[in-house]
């Protein structure tokens, strides 16, 4: 008997070891979370008092400016009837940027919020003197919602730049909308939304225009690889399994010589049941390029590099000349998608080089795509918004659209946070002085967004929507979260 009873008690031991193990990584993963929003919380309210002040000292500046200067639609010479503008998003620092915009020109800016938590306090954007209304849509009822808003409010035009809301919801929206109002819309319909959400449909879209594409390919056999590769074999391709293990690594073909690259094709077990991917590999690296799309007219362009240490990037006339065939490839994407082509997109884009007998010349192909709020965020930071190309949405509409520059920007660094965000899940495994030193880029991180200046959500003339969301939504939704994860945690013990 106690030859069977022993076994039991050790599985037992080993089970309840587990269980402790498994709840100490909790409560630490538990206890770290809550430091960082308790962090978070007590950095608000250190620079309370100060960002106060410079609050009260920003009101009374942007009184004191002259009443002619800000309203400048109303010295137009030219009749000016205004819009009705409704951005669903203005909680967004691009949503914001844009409502600014809308407003300086004179129309009627209407702001509203996708909302996914029960929070009893409006975001920061909210609280600008741009809106003449706003409202919370809860994301249960976006659409409804949204088509009681347009409805109450009149609205002209709709410009979408919320992250809670899909670009598929949207585009549903769209269809819905403008069946049963006459407000215009931003964004793509259906049949492109759900076109552009993958990237092997977006590339038979690209393909089936004509334009240069990234090849892509699934390969079931060593003839397939072969017929690829002597079909461009001025191009490089990257080879992996469909399904790679986690230490297998991607081959590079062709190789140096004829023979290494059938005898590299030859050691690879292929077929119908374990197929190989095939891609195209750039050898300059990989550009962005986003965009406001008008009834198939480029009406704003940003070119980034994907590359976000390089800061030399659009110092140099072959930056500028890349960015200009960048911008003449996305003018051609545009007009071969036509009128029904409205929204805002951003394209991945890669750089090659071709060799000729007695030349190289750079080829761009298109990779892949990304519609939606997400295209506007990167279009809009750090440049100057006109609404010019949003109202060539209107036919009848007689606005001048400036000739369309390329601007040139590298992509945004990751903040210090997001590598500080893996520290929960492994926070026993550093050391009390990596933890600190975690720490305090964070409160650095932190720091930076409290600073009115590095803010983009700071406008002298609109200070309120950067002090109320500093200091007002921000603590008491990081609260807000705080309890909604200890009662979750508290439901659901191990």
């Amino acid at each position: 008997m106690s030859k069977h009873l022993y076994p039991l008690i050790a599985a037992r031991h080993g089970l309840s070891m587990s269980i402790k193990s498994t709840n100490a990584s909790v409560s630490t993963g538990t206890l770290s979370r809550v430091f960082w929003h308790l962090l978070r919380i007590c950095l608000s309210f250190s620079l309370l008092f100060v960002d106060s002040t410079i609050l009260v000292i920003a009101v009374f500046l942007s009184y004191l400016r002259p009443t002619a200067n800000r309203h400048r639609a109303t010295q137009r010479n030219v009749p000016f009837y205004p819009k009705t503008v409704l951005i669903t998003g203005v909680g967004t620092t691009h949503g914001l940027t844009l409502a600014r915009s809308w407003a300086v020109e004179g129309h009627h800016v209407v702001g509203a919020d996708v909302t996914d938590l029960d929070l009893p306090v409006r975001s920061g954007g909210s609280m600008s003197k741009a809106l003449v209304a706003f409202y919370q849509i809860p994301k249960d009822h976006y659409i409804s919602r949204l088509l009681d808003v347009i409805h109450r409010e009149k609205v002209d035009l709709w410009i979408p730049c919320s992250p809670k809301a899909s670009f598929i919801e949207d585009a549903t929206a769209r269809q819905i909308i403008e069946n049963r109002t006459n407000c215009k819309c931003i964004t793509f319909d259906i049949d492109l939304a759900a076109c552009f959400a993958h990237p092997d449909s977006f590339r038979q879209y690209v393909t089936e225009r004509g334009l240069p594409v990234l090849e892509y390919h699934r390969v079931q056999s060593r003839d397939s690889v072969h017929k690829i590769l002597n079909r461009s074999p001025a191009k490089t391709f990257q080879i992996s399994r469909a399904t790679p293990s986690a230490n297998e690594k991607a081959m590079l073909l062709p190789r140096r010589t004829l023979s290494k690259t059938y005898t590299k094709v030859s050691e690879i077990q292929i077929s119908n049941d374990r197929p190989w991917i095939m891609q195209q590999q750039s050898r300059l690296g990989e550009l962005f390029a986003d965009l406001l799309v008008v009834r198939g007219r480029v009406q704003a362009i940003k070119v980034r590099l994907s590359d976000s240490s390089s800061s030399t990037w659009g110092v140099s006339r072959l930056d500028e000349a890349l960015a200009a065939s960048v911008h003449k490839l996305m003018r051609t994407l545009a007009a071969k998608g036509g009128v029904r082509l409205t929204g805002h997109l951003s394209v991945r884009l890669s750089v090659d080089e071709e060799f000729d007998a007695h030349s190289v010349r750079h080829t761009i192909y298109i990779a892949d795509c990304t519609p939606g709020a997400k295209a506007v965020d990167n279009l809009l930071y750090n440049v100057p918004c006109s609404i010019s190309g949003y109202l060539s949405v209107f036919p009848s509409s007689s606005v001048d659209t400036p000739n369309i520059a390329a601007t040139l920007s590298s992509t945004r660094s990751a903040p210090t946070f997001a590598h500080a965000g893996i520290l929960p899940a492994s926070f026993l495994q550093f050391s009390l002085f990596h933890f600190a030193h975690t720490a305090l880029e964070v409160a650095e991180e932190e720091l930076v967004k409290l600073l009115f200046w590095k803010d983009p959500l700071f406008c002298f003339l609109d200070p309120v929507p950067w002090w109320w969301q500093v200091h007002v939504y921000q603590p008491l939704r990081e609260i807000w979260v705080l309890m909604k994860q200890t009662r979750e945690a508290g439901l659901n013990p191990l």
